[in-house]
């Protein structure tokens, strides 16, 4: 079936739709290559460019489910808008997760911020001039547990601040999030060295503590950039 080159998007490079030269009112959506009707490719408040609606909330629904709080356009680098997203995700249990890590990555900017330590919590609590008193309580139904303005652990009273040693084994198994400094554990199964934090939804390499795009795993080097080689190959340990 012939198609036609539409045009250029103007301000996002090279891109363009495309119609079906036999039913000009269709046009291809430039992901799953499908002839659609105009009104089934949604607009963007951070670009030009245009996929439908079903292409977009696939690829919002994988983005979310991956903890990515900024989400670029398909075709471009341009930062999807938040009311863009809340309005292409139609499943209320993946805005309200979406909304959730907007908070989150607001509050891991804020110097106030702890995180409870408490297992399956995170909630977080908002302290000033807490140095004095450092006593903190989580405030979340049914949690309570009181911690450590300092040191973010569960709270000591017989004395000072005193990190728990870790073994050898636990050391490589624990490691500090780049963006919120949470201790993130990985099993050494031979699993994907791509993490995600669950306190503030960092997408970070495991060997080079950085955080990392789309294709961060895909440059053809060699190593990490932990290791002197520029880049992160990513492989599984």
């Amino acid at each position: 079936m012939p198609w036609a080159h539409e045009g250029q998007v103007a301000g996002c490079g090279p891109a363009w739709s495309l119609t079906n030269a036999a039913d000009p009112s269709l046009v291809e959506c430039p992901l799953c290559l499908l002839p659609q009707p105009p009104e089934a490719f949604p607009t963007l408040a951070s670009c030009a460019h245009r996929s439908c609606q079903a292409c977009l909330e696939q690829y919002l629904r994988i983005a979310v489910s991956e903890s990515r709080v900024q989400v670029a356009c398909p075709h471009c680098p341009a930062a999807l808008q938040p009311a863009d997203v809340h309005r292409l995700l139609a499943e209320p249990a993946l805005r309200d997760k979406y909304e959730e890590f907007l908070l989150r990555r607001l509050l891991v900017a804020d110097p106030g911020t702890r995180w409870c330590p408490a297992p399956d919590c995170s909630y977080a609590v908002i302290a000033y001039g807490c140095a004095e008193c450092p006593r903190l309580t989580c405030g979340r139904e049914g949690c309570g547990t009181e911690f450590c303005y300092h040191c973010r652990q569960p709270w000591h009273p017989d004395g000072p601040c005193a990190p728990a040693p870790l073994t050898s084994i636990e050391a490589e198994d624990i490691k500090v999030c780049p963006r919120c400094s949470a201790f993130i554990m990985k099993i050494n199964d031979g699993s994907c060295n791509r993490m995600n934090c669950t306190v503030c939804g960092c997408l970070f390499c495991w060997l080079c503590l950085q955080e990392i795009s789309d294709v961060h795993f895909l440059r053809s080097v060699q190593g990490c950039g932990a290791l002197g080689a520029v880049g992160c190959a990513g492989g599984l340990v």
